[in-house]
Formats: structure tokens, C-alpha cells, sequence
């Protein structure tokens, strides 16, 4: 998942699925990485109608009470974050890989055009930290 397409992904930004996308390139069963689904990471104001489903019509994401901001990008990224019903979270690993949605096939940490190697893409991508915003919880008398 490119650093710039978190700002990419807001509702006026976000294409249609498409019936047949191709896999984008990642180093997901490679490295055993779960960066991009543990939590998912999407913009601010990702359109509900865009959460994935399974099979029955059940979304696969599940909304957390936060908001992450990369420190890399502190002043510009705002991003929503969700639990993925389909991921093992004690192996990382996708319980139905094959027939991932569509939003996760086309994710990738990396820039096929970049001239960096995709360990190193992947390294940096890894490594951001995030600054973690919980809703406040102080009550109005």
C-alpha cells in the first residue's frame, strides 16, 4: 500500500470495483506480513458500501473506536481502522486468501515503478508508526 494512496482512497476518490482487477505485486505470503490487515487502515471516511462481504452478505470488517495518523505524514493522513473478520491474527495470514476481496487484492506496499528493491519498500512500510486517537469517553454532566 503506497504511503500517498491512504489520501487516495477517500469516497470522492474511490473508483468502482471492477468485475476482474489483477493482484497488485506484495510480499504478503512471502514475509508472512499483515501490516496492511492488522488493523485494515483506510481513509477517514471510507465509504461504508465499500466494506468488504462474505459470501452471506456479512461485512468482513469491523469498525474500532480510533483513528490512526502516520508519523511519517503526520499533518495530511487521518485513517480509519477495522478489524478484518478473516484474519488469523496468531499465524497473520488471510483464513480465505484465494478469494480475498477485491480492495485486498489490489493493496500493495509496493511501487512497481520505484527503483527501490521490494525489501526495502517493504522495510519502510513496516516500520511507520502510527499515533493512535481513541474517541474521548468523559461524560457531561
Amino acid at each position: 500500500m503506497k504511503r500517498e494512496n491512504f489520501n487516495e482512497m477517500s469516497e470522492s476518490n474511490v473508483k468502482p470495483e471492477r468485475k476482474e482487477m489483477e493482484n497488485k505485486p506484495g510480499p504478503c505470503l512471502e514475509k508472512s506480513c499483515s501490516f496492511c490487515c492488522n488493523p485494515v487502515k483506510v481513509a477517514r471516511f471510507f465509504p461504508e458500501k465499500r466494506i468488504p462481504v462474505d459470501k452471506n452478505g456479512k461485512k468482513i470488517w469491523e469498525k474500532r473506536e480510533e483513528l490512526l495518523i502516520p508519523e511519517s505524514n503526520i499533518d495530511d493522513v487521518k485513517l480509519a481502522s477495522y478489524d478484518c473478520l478473516k484474519l488469523d491474527k496468531s499465524t497473520g495470514k488471510c483464513l480465505d486468501y484465494k478469494n480475498r476481496p477485491d480492495i485486498c487484492k489490489n493493496t500493495s506496499c509496493i511501487d512497481e515503478d520505484s527503483s527501490e528493491s521490494i525489501d526495502k519498500q517493504h522495510k519502510k512500510m513496516v516500520n511507520d508508526k502510527f499515533l493512535v486517537i481513541k474517541p474521548s469517553k468523559k461524560k457531561y454532566e
